[in-house]
């Protein structure tokens, strides 16, 4: 629905079954499948790192850890635990941008691919059979050399400076709501550790929805611009001088048109919600499990950290004597 104007999801549904068949509905999965693993998981370990990271700066400068606060029961947030998990929310996301940018441009390659096809074949002067499906379907594969051959290997970041925007401003939202919503939720309901299953499986929904739907607009944008390069048989010296030029198009067109940056994003709503509720809990429940691992040498995963507060136990332990 981002790709081209339809008046409901209903008919958008329609329109892939009509062209694509039932194959249309999981076109450009592959390459999200491998790569989902790599960049979740860089995902997380980035947010943990810097979330101890934000937590000691914070500690430092005010004398109180956001990571112990939001530990206690009956705690509630407050500025300081929701500055920790936006900004290491944020890291996380302008890291992972680099990764994603690619993955994302051949899914959206491949995934267009027919309806590309489509619009081409509507200037053509022999026209797609009726009836016909499938047609110019192209393989993740295949969309990456064509990107390449057209624009060479930095085309591949296409629209990154979008994608950097929507994943800074979407990161930080999703787990800032995220951590503010469980400790919210455990609090209000008496819960007697910081981790209780309902709490995460709520608060997972809440966040994947707060933060698509404040970044819809920019991943509207972004995929629009880089359908319109994507697309385009121009040569690659062309294409990159069009890259600026076709993002303004694409963000002058849907400030003109301001419903159309919503359009599919109760397709979002419904996915992110059930998605997140399931990726969080197991999230957590790996969390528990992989703190409890020893190395070898009797050391663990995060040698050092007491992992209830989430704080050097050595500093600790020195600060008692004094």
């Amino acid at each position: 629905m981002q790709s081209r104007h339809f008046a409901h999801a209903l008919e958008a549904t329609k329109y892939t079954y009509r062209t694509e068949g039932i194959r249309g509905f999981w076109a450009g999965t592959f390459n999200p499948l491998v790569s989902i693993t790599f960049s979740r998981a860089l995902g997380f370990s980035i947010y943990r790192k810097a979330k101890y990271t934000f937590d000691g700066w914070i500690e430092a400068a005010t004398g109180r850890s956001p990571l112990q606060h939001v530990n206690k029961p009956g705690t509630y947030p407050d500025i300081y635990t929701m500055t920790c998990f936006t900004g290491a929310g944020m890291v996380s996301g302008a890291v992972t941008a680099v990764a994603l940018t690619p993955v994302e441009l051949i899914k959206n390659a491949t995934q267009t691919s027919v309806l590309m096809a489509s619009q081409v074949d509507h200037t053509s002067a022999t026209p797609t059979p009726a009836g016909a499906k499938n047609v110019g379907r192209v393989s993740s594969w295949t969309s990456m050399k064509r990107i390449i051959a057209r624009q060479g290997p930095l085309g591949l970041w296409t629209g990154f400076r979008l994608h950097l925007i929507r994943d800074v401003i979407g990161s930080g939202i999703y787990f800032g709501v995220y951590e503010t919503t469980k400790q919210s939720l455990n609090s209000y309901y008496g819960a007697e550790k910081a981790n209780s299953a309902g709490a995460i499986a709520m608060a997972g929904a809440i966040c994947g929805v707060g933060a698509w739907v404040v970044t819809y607009p920019l991943d509207t944008m972004k995929t629009r611009a880089q359908n319109n390069l994507v697309g385009s048989s121009l040569p690659s010296s062309t294409s990159n001088q069009s890259l600026g030029a076709a993002i303004e198009s694409t963000a002058k067109s849907a400030l003109h048109r301001v419903p159309s940056k919503w359009k599919g994003v109760e397709m979002i709503i419904l996915r992110s919600s059930l998605q997140n509720m399931i990726q969080m809990s197991f999230f957590e429940q790996a969390k528990v499990w992989i703190d409890k691992l020893e190395f070898s040498d009797g050391s663990r995963t995060l040698p050092e950290v007491e992992r209830h507060f989430g704080r050097d136990s050595k500093i600790v332990h020195k600060n008692d004597k004094l």
